[in-house]
């Protein structure tokens, strides 16, 4: 099925980019309109996964905390615990299951914080968080919290990169290398808020958090041999 799923993705965004082209559709339509494919090809990745109850309901619990514990930070620039819990989600469930807690934490927390064309790019940001973090899981299975910690601190710079594109495609004219570099140089100060605040939060936690959540997923674990 993730076979069948990824070559229908492929042909889909193979034709919509040349659909776009062909009617000269603008950068930012075109840009947009790929991260909701992303967003949707990822859904479809964990619908079809055969996910059981209990891992789900890890998934729905720290999805819910990493969209109401924003809530209380908000008054603080950028320093918010979201971008470590969706790095341990996808660092102890997986890149699918961490990019779901991702899209979701960004979804429900704005609907105390606010919707707006921007919830497209922070579901997103932080759903490639989780998808990240589960890859690297994989590269390094034996966890080591300083590894860890330096990338939850790189993600506060990646974030935000992804939400300065999205504000540099669709509000700056004209589209320029120094318009970029602007852009990116804009959010710097509040970028190197998120990342030391993701380095606190890692340092704080993530011990306990990747603990308890690989217990759990070890607990539920059954293998059955013929």
């Amino acid at each position: 099925m993730k076979k069948l799923i990824n070559g229908l993705f492929f042909v889909i965004f193979i034709a919509l980019i040349l659909i776009l082209t062909y009617f000269n559709i603008g950068l930012n339509s075109t840009i947009t309109i790929s991260a909701v494919l992303i967003i949707i090809y990822f859904f479809l990745l964990f619908e079809f996964k055969g996910i059981d109850s209990k891992k789900l309901a890890v998934i729905s619990t720290m999805a819910a905390m990493g969209g109401v514990f924003r809530i209380p930070f908000a008054g603080v620039p950028n320093v918010q615990p979201t971008t470590f819990i969706v790095a341990v989600s996808g660092y102890t469930l997986g890149s699918v299951e961490g990019f779901i807690v991702g899209v979701l934490s960004a979804f429900i927390s704005n609907f105390f914080l606010g919707h707006g064309p921007w919830t497209l790019w922070q579901m997103l940001g932080w759903g490639l968080c989780g998808v990240f973090f589960g890859v690297l899981r994989k590269l390094i299975s034996n966890y080591n919290i300083v590894i860890f910690t330096i990338f939850c601190g790189l993600w506060g710079f990646i974030y935000g990169i992804i939400l300065d594109m999205w504000f540099v495609v669709g509000f700056i004219r004209p589209l320029t290398i120094n318009a970029v570099l602007l852009g990116v140089a804009s959010s710097l100060v509040f970028d190197s808020m998120h990342a030391i605040g993701n380095i606190i939060f890692s340092i704080l936690f993530s011990n306990k958090f990747v603990k308890i959540l690989d217990r759990f997923i070890k607990r539920f674990e059954v293998e059955y041999i013929d």
